[in-house]
Formats: structure tokens, sequence, C-alpha cells
């Protein structure tokens, strides 16, 4: 376990594959795969909506010690169950190794399925990780339309397409 506060992305990743759960890295640190230069410390990742995924997800939130992070900034008292996850496209939870947030891709963004096709795949010591790619990250930011997600539009704009 790491110090309250801290971020550690290589155990979040590696709770994830533990457990094969299906997603594809988004946000921050996919923006940093494809080169731009974008501190984080949280890990976003968009994930497979069935039945099977959400249980495989549960149990690595188990393992994770993951919490539902409330709007007042506290942790919840129990991990979400799978049921919980399906009940919501979006969830911010706080972990044992840092911020953990996941969603479920809205239909106007295509399927996981597609995402997940055009994903890149990036080396991590013994990992793979499933990295969107850059026209999804594009199409994803665009759609939020924040002023961060907009900053980081224009920094995907300004780099190469290749992770």
């Amino acid at each position: 376990m790491t110090k309250p506060g801290s971020f550690d992305a290589r155990e979040l990743f590696t709770a994830l594959a533990h457990r094969d759960v299906e997603y594809v890295t988004i946000g921050g640190i996919a923006i940093q795969a494809h080169g731009g230069q974008r501190l984080t410390q949280d890990l976003d990742v968009a994930i497979a909506a069935s039945t099977e995924n959400l249980a495989r997800l549960a149990d690595a939130l188990l393992d994770l010690d993951a919490r539902i992070l409330g709007p007042d900034g506290q942790r919840s008292l129990s991990t979400p169950t799978a049921p919980l996850l399906a009940s919501s496209d979006q969830w911010h939870l706080i972990t044992d190794h840092g911020p953990l947030d996941l969603i479920t891709l809205p239909a106007h963004l295509g399927t996981f399925a597609e995402l997940r096709a055009r994903a890149h795949q990036v080396p991590l010591g013994e990992l793979s990780i499933p990295i969107a790619h850059r026209e999804d990250l594009l199409k994803m930011k665009r759609a939020a339309g924040r002023p961060q997600d907009l900053a980081d539009v224009r920094l995907l704009e300004s780099l190469d397409d290749a992770p």
C-alpha cells in the first residue's frame, strides 16, 4: 500500500491486468503515452460494460481497497460491487494506490469494442497497457468540453500521431 495522497499507476494497471479487466486508458496518462507533457495524479480508463467485465472489475477494486470518492472528497465505507458499477456510466474512486476514474463510453463516441480495436498497446514492464488512439482521445476531449479537456485537445493536435 502506498501512503495516502500518492499515486502509483503501475499498481493500478497491475490489479486490472491480474483480474483480466477489459479497459482502455484515457485521460492524462494516455496523453503522456502519446508524447504530451501533462501532469496527472489519477488513472482514467474506459471500461467494457459487460456483466462479466464488471464482475472482474469489482474483484480488482476489492484488491485495491477502492472506495467511491464522494462530492465532499471523502471515501465511502464500502467497495463498489458489480451491480453498483453497472448503475452509472462514471465513477470516481480512491484506492490504496491513488485515484481511479472509470467511465463507460457514451454511445455517441462509439462502442467499447471499436475503442479497444483502435487502441495502441504500450509496454510497462511485464504489462501491456491499452492506450486510446489519439483520434479517440480528441473526440472524447472535445465532447467533454471543459477547459482542461480543450487544453488537452490543443496539446494532442500539436503531437505526432504515434504513441
